[in-house]
């Protein structure tokens, strides 16, 4: 009776199910791809697939192919699962040892067809490399299994391939021994259990690498979503005001976190892939890496090869790659390390550095995790810089119009200065900022300085002096290829005048990129225009007082001889009234030059204040009287609605008078012919009393409004004035103590002033 199997079933069969593991392989690829090794074990099983179906053809095909070459394709299939198993445990694979294996096989089983016992020596050559490579590719499992979780699949597989080379080494030594035959179709089926029972447990192992492999892709999804989850928080949190460096901090925890490495570096590029910002982190330290630093890593270093090749870089041991470049202060025992392009799309942000002290610690999960989530990453870093750039800019406006706003309300030089250097210090990141004025004995330094503080001019050396000298703008402290500098010295001139030098310094190791040096040029022009307004301001005051003194005595002499005509009878009534004419304008100019000449005197507050207890409400009353006339010839009414028992001011009721009198004459002038009243209002706030005059005219137009109280400042409205009174109504009220302000712009438009109580009210 004939066997219902023989040993060409058996081993047909053992093919079929080796083409069933590359199919399982192949069809679960999309997944299995993002672990390394299933490749090679699946190329593996296909040449042990080829192999069995040569042995299996035996007889029936030139001896050559089962003799050699199917006893090669084995041989070196077992290599490539040696291959795939290491690659799976995260270990570098030697293709110089699959290479030489199949170089090896081939030329010993060639060997053997010289040979009168070759079938024997085939089985036992076989069955050694066999045993050899699966027994290798068993030790690789058992060494590196898992501690726990997928480690109870990681024993199967290294238990099915220890068994697997047992049973090689077992048909070897019965071969060897004489016990079998090695013809395998010769010596029945007995001889085929081997092949099928390793095919069996090739079934069992490849069963456990998919579990194992579904059980990592599970780790890493897992981890996957964790480090996205800590990236759309870090978004969020750079969003909603942290900084830039914070953000940074916090990407780099969150890639430690989720990689195990024990520290991390992150180098962030402009668009132009040139360095501006670097951050280290290890342990609860953080290292900001300087431009000089960041330079050798993008030039010679791992991270400047990422960038150039736009990969991710993988080193097992950093001191056997040249790549390789340590910062001062990281840790020295530093072994393995993983560089990635952090990019989306084409634009790359950055380049992020895990560095862990055991070799060999990062791996094809690692690699996929960052690859995978590098766009998030690039994505939150993307949003902090945009987020620290707006705070950036936020901050540097705010100090640019606090110190334009110093140089537009102050007048001496010291003064603009000294309260700019303040502003700048408080509103910007600059480690030290200081302006140098001359005077008569030299240089004087104000700010933040550690020089002294009274220079003379032969100490203003070096930068200071070249740029006061040049005129030129002077950087010093180069800071690599980033173009940074450590200080900057601007020179502080205005319509060709040498005004002085302003520093800026920075103590950061990063120092003053071309965004600090645009902000620091801006502050300086705004300081050189201060500093220039006073110059034009004493230069006009020169000039008014000149023009002053010149005009006063030449229309004294008009109102002279204006004097001696009227006393010439012969004037008929159209002369007299040509001379009433002249007359009037003449007293005019003389109470331009007199107001020009009080103007002066109250900015000098050289102008007599004789303050004592003054009861608006009388004195109100008094310029309505004088007020009256010119009022009713227009039309408009002037009504006081102070209260009577309004408490008096500590005020020169003179100058009280002037004010009142100035507001009434404008709010008159400006009311159209009919229009209604002009009301005047009194109330206490505080310890002072306010005073509102309000009009009936058109109000004051926009341009006019942030320069309405300037000398000379006009609208455009028909009877406007010289523009003296307003000025001459803020400098009084300032020089009793009091201020004044446009309440509303109008229609009907309203202005306010407020003088101190003469007793403060009770606390």
């Amino acid at each position: 009776m004939e066997p219902l199997f023989d040993a060409r079933t058996l081993l047909a069969a053992s093919a079929v199910v080796f083409a069933g593991l590359v199919l399982a392989v192949a069809l679960a690829w999309r997944e299995l791809r993002a672990i390394r090794g299933p490749d090679r074990l699946a190329l593996g099983f296909g040449l042990f697939f080829l192999g069995l179906v040569l042995l299996a053809f035996k007889g029936r095909i030139p001896a050559l192919l089962p003799a050699v070459l199917a006893n090669v394709l084995v041989t070196v299939a077992a290599a490539f699962i040696l291959e795939g198993t290491k690659l799976f445990y995260g270990l570098v694979p030697s293709r110089r040892l699959t290479v030489g294996v199949g170089l090896l096989a081939t030329a010993a089983f060639a060997a053997t067809m010289l040979l009168r016992d070759g079938e024997n020596a085939r089985a036992i050559l076989s069955s050694a490399f066999l045993t050899a490579l699966v027994g290798a590719s068993a030790w690789t499992a058992w060494r590196h299994r898992a501690p726990r979780g997928a480690g109870a699949f990681d024993l199967v597989t290294a238990v099915a391939l220890w068994a697997c080379a047992g049973l090689f080494w077992a048909r070897g030594v019965a071969v060897g021994a004489g016990f079998v035959e090695g013809d395998i179709l010769a010596g029945g089926p007995l001889l085929a259990l081997p092949p099928l029972l390793c095919t069996i447990f090739a079934v069992v192992w490849t069963t456990t690498l998919l579990a194992t492999t579904s059980q990592r892709l599970t780790r890493v999804v897992r981890t996957q979503n964790d480090l996205l989850a800590s990236l759309l928080s870090v978004a969020r949190a750079a969003g909603a005001g942290e900084g830039l460096d914070e953000t940074l901090t916090m990407v780099l925890d969150a890639a430690k976190l989720a990689t195990g490495a024990t520290g991390a570096s992150l180098l962030l590029l402009d668009e132009h892939r040139q360095f501006t910002r670097g951050l280290f982190t290890e342990g609860d330290s953080t290292l900001v890496v300087g431009p000089a630093a960041a330079a050798e890593m993008l030039e010679s270093g791992l991270a400047g090869w990422v960038v150039r090749n736009g990969s991710v870089a993988l080193v097992e041991d950093v001191r056997q790659d040249r790549r390789w470049r340590r910062l001062e202060a990281q840790d020295a025992t530093i072994r393995s390390a993983l560089s990635a392009p952090i990019s989306a799309g084409a634009s790359l942000s950055g380049v992020l550095t895990l560095v862990h002290p055991d070799a060999g610690h990062f791996g094809e999960e690692q690699r996929h995790l960052i690859e995978s989530t590098a766009a998030q990453i690039a994505l939150a870093l993307r949003t902090a810089q945009i987020a620290d750039a707006r705070r950036r800019a936020s901050r540097e406006l705010e100090a640019l119009n606090a110190v334009l706003d110093i140089s537009a309300r102050r007048h001496a030089s010291e003064e603009i200065a000294e309260e700019s250097v303040a502003a700048i210090c408080r509103l910007s990141s600059f480690s030290r900022v200081f302006v140098a004025l001359p005077t008569e004995a030299g240089f004087r330094r104000i700010g933040r300085t550690d020089g002294p503080e009274e220079l003379r001019s032969s100490d203003l050396d070096g930068e200071l002096g070249l740029a006061w000298e040049s005129g030129l703008v002077r950087r010093s402290g180069g800071g690599g290829a980033s173009g940074a500098c450590r200080s900057l010295v601007i020179p502080l001139r205005h319509l060709g005048n040498r005004l002085g030098v302003a520093s800026f310094e920075s103590s950061g190791p990063e120092g003053l990129d071309e965004d600090a040096c645009a902000f620091a040029e801006a502050l300086a022009e705004a300081i050189s225009l201060g500093l220039g307004k006073e110059i034009l301001s004493r230069a006009r005051e020169e000039l008014s007082r000149m023009l002053v003194h010149d005009l006063r005595g030449p229309i004294s002499g008009v109102l002279g001889a204006l004097e001696l005509l009227r006393e010439n009878e012969s004037l008929d009534g159209d002369g007299k009234r040509l001379l009433d004419l002249a007359e009037r304008n003449a007293r005019r100019q003389v109470a331009l030059v007199d107001g020009i000449l009080e103007l002066s005197r109250l900015e000098e507050g050289s102008l007599p204040v004789r303050r004592t207890d003054v009861h608006l409400p009388a004195v109100v009353d008094e310029v309505i009287g004088r007020a009256l006339p010119a009022a009713q010839a227009r039309g408009i009414s002037l009504v006081s609605a102070l209260p009577p028992d309004l408490p008096p001011v500590r005020a020169d009721a003179g100058l009280v008078a002037r004010i009142v009198e100035n507001l009434l004459a404008n709010a008159v002038k400006f009311s159209a012919p009919g229009a209604g009243s002009v009301r005047l209002e009194g109330r206490v706030e505080g310890g002072s009393v306010i005073l509102d005059v309000k009009d009936s005219g058109p109000g004051i137009c926009e341009e006019l409004r942030p320069r309405l109280f300037e000398k000379f400042a006009v609208g455009n409205l028909p009877g406007r004035g010289s523009g003296l009174g307003l000025p001459f109504c803020r400098l009084a009220v300032e020089a009793q103590g009091g201020r004044m302000w446009l309440q509303h712009p109008g229609p009907a438009a309203v202005f306010s002033f407020s003088l101190p109580l003469a007793s403060p009210p009770p606390s």
